[in-house]
């Protein structure tokens, strides 16, 4: 059972007893008081008192007052509106320890009640490696799994492949052009970064290409402004031969010519076998993977029914446009006057699809913060067309992720893929490790050691910062074992089990004669917390809500293990407390950081 339901259990039993009334759990809520000497917990009594009919200081007095001898609940203070709870050490202590060792699942809970959650992550474009902000959109997707799937929700981690449009054609024709048979194979290149080689020729190209314009036309762009920039940019695409180029292949793959959808087939594959690579190494899993390739047609039925049923109107030249001026927004275009989709469209119909396909309660989208107009309006248009299950569809709108050397543009080579980064990362771990004065693995296990810190700094640094907020990726800031780091909790993790290995078997505790320190309740408090952070992460989509419990919980357990030992305290009752108590710290970081997607070493 959650430990904080029965404390609140029992103090409504004890709160109804003094009041002479029944009190339920619903009109008690526990927090922490602002000062530590105030209590271990502070209950707010505005709620009972408007029951009872007086103020909330007077009730606070009341229960004070009155408070019986509890061997759990053991003194209360009023302080003002609050009532401060003093818990007996001893008997809260073996509440927690006795929950916690006897359930290897403590944390989890059924919240969620079996209810389906979809969670949309990822969507790479095929013509490039996963980037940083692909780096930071798994890191946050696979966390959401992990955390609705700890809170008993049935998940469907969902991907769809953004395998198709003028972008991946350019990578193609590039290769096409000047690949001269290049494979994988051939270059020892994994795949998405032979396509991505190719993409950025094109890019190349196409920059070559304006920069003849512009002087041809004797332009100089740093004498105009962004919109009349923007008018020069659509005026040179238009007569570009790269882009002319570029659309017909794009054309011929639509109409299926058999010798494009064969190249375009063979460097898709090469990008998934690549992609695939970058997912294991990082422990991302998907259970359903949509390609945009097959879902790019979906949608136009729902056009048709909302010209119907009025929700969308037609122009002159046949376009389609929905009017959503009341809702802030402006008319938007659903359809072309040529009959082919827009973005919109397929998103449309792909929601409907998803819907359909698997019923879900609940969809989320993580998709960065540039796409915030793009899903205000497919909400709304799927609210207009009547779908009562819209209302739970929500975008988990995530900041820009950036580096510490300025912008990324991969069409000019100006890459931070996320194989590189990690690379990087791994160096500087192996750095770290052997510039160490005390080495606690053989050089042997260095090599895997090194891996697992730099995916828990990469992962943790992701995670750690809420995820509405703008980051920059520093590795060597990221993989330091002092601060707010995934290493420092991996590291403590390691000292825990350190301490554990070299004890002997450990034994029951003799709680009569335990004496139990600040330093030590204080953990025990942390400890309890940890089923309700799981909760509150999920229910706020907030990974940073764990993240920074797991960094107070690591950094409460060393200033606890600084100033007390634990192979050789004082007496064996002590001893045995405390190694219960790494015990739990140990079970807890595991688990917290495995819903993070971090392994917790034994050894660094």
């Amino acid at each position: 059972m959650d430990i904080q339901k029965q404390l609140i259990d029992q103090l409504a039993k004890t709160i109804g007893a003094i009041l002479g009334q029944d009190v339920t759990s619903d009109d008690l809520k526990l927090s922490t008081p602002p000062q530590e000497n105030f209590g271990d917990y502070a209950l707010a009594c505005f709620g009972l008192a408007k029951k009872n009919n007086i103020s909330a200081p007077e009730l606070a007095k009341k229960l004070a007052t009155g408070w019986p001898k509890n061997n759990l609940l053991a003194t209360a203070r009023a302080m003002g509106p609050y009532l401060n709870i003093k818990m007996d050490a001893n008997a809260f202590s073996k509440l927690v320890l006795k929950e916690i060792l006897s359930n290897k699942k403590f944390g989890q809970n059924n919240s969620g009640h079996q209810q389906k959650v979809l969670i949309e992550f990822s969507g790479p474009n095929t013509n490039k490696p996963q980037h940083i902000g692909h780096l930071r959109n798994n890191c946050l997707g696979q966390c959401l799994v992990n955390l609705h799937t700890a809170c008993a929700y049935k998940v469907i981690a969902t991907n769809i492949i953004n395998d198709r449009g003028i972008h991946i054609i350019k990578s193609m024709l590039a290769w096409q052009e000047f690949g001269n048979g290049e494979t994988p194979k051939s270059t020892g290149l994994k795949g998405d970064h032979l396509v991505g080689k190719y993409y950025v020729k094109f890019g190349q190209l196409l920059k070559a290409e304006e920069k003849e314009y512009l002087a041809k036309n004797n332009i100089d762009l740093s004498k105009i402004n962004d919109l009349g920039k923007r008018k020069i940019n659509d005026e040179f695409l238009k007569q570009s031969i790269w882009m002319q180029k570029a659309k017909i292949m794009l054309l011929a793959w639509e109409a299926g010519d058999p010798k494009i959808k064969k190249l375009w087939q063979t460097m898709n594959d090469w990008v998934y076998a690549g992609y695939k690579k970058t997912y294991s190494d990082l422990g991302i899993k998907f259970d359903h993977v949509d390609y945009e390739s097959d879902t790019y047609l979906l949608g136009k039925d729902l056009i048709a029914l909302g010209l119907k049923n009025g929700v969308f109107y037609k122009k002159e030249d046949g376009s389609v446009w929905i009017d959503l001026s009341k809702e802030g927004f402006d008319h938007k275009l659903v359809l072309r006057a040529d009959g082919t989709s827009v973005y919109i469209t397929q998103d449309l119909g792909t929601a409907q699809y998803r819907y359909k396909k698997f019923k879900f309660n609940q969809a989320i989208y993580v998709v960065a913060s540039e796409q915030d107009y793009h899903f205000n309006i497919l909400f709304f248009i799927l609210k207009k067309l009547g779908f009562d299950w819209a209302k739970n569809l929500y975008h988990l709108s995530y900041g820009m992720v950036s580096r510490p050397e300025g912008k990324i543009k991969s069409r000019e080579g100006k890459t931070a893929d996320a194989d590189t980064i990690l690379l990087e990362t791994i160096t500087k771990a192996k750095d770290m490790m052997a510039q160490a004065e005390k080495k606690s693995s053989q050089q042997s296990e260095q090599a895997t050691i090194a891996d697992t810190v730099a995916l828990g700094a990469i992962k943790f640094f992701m995670l750690g910062t809420n995820p509405q907020k703008n980051i920059v990726y520093d590795p060597q800031s990221s993989i330091t074992l002092d601060g707010y780091t995934g290493p420092f909790i991996q590291y403590t993790h390691a000292r825990i089990c350190a301490i554990l290995a070299k004890a002997d078997k450990v034994k029951k505790i003799n709680w009569s004669e335990l004496k139990i320190n600040a330093e030590e309740i204080k953990l025990i408090k942390q400890l309890v917390l940890y089923p309700e952070v799981i909760k509150q992460s999920a229910v706020e989509y907030n990974p940073a809500v764990l993240t920074h419990y797991l960094f107070d919980l690591a950094k409460i357990f060393n200033n606890f293990y600084q100033q007390h030992s634990v192979l050789s305290a004082d007496n064996e009752t002590q001893k045995n407390f405390r190694l219960n108590i790494c015990l739990s710290c140990r079970q807890i970081i595991a688990a917290g950081l495995e819903i993070c997607g971090i392994q917790a070493p034994k050894i660094m």
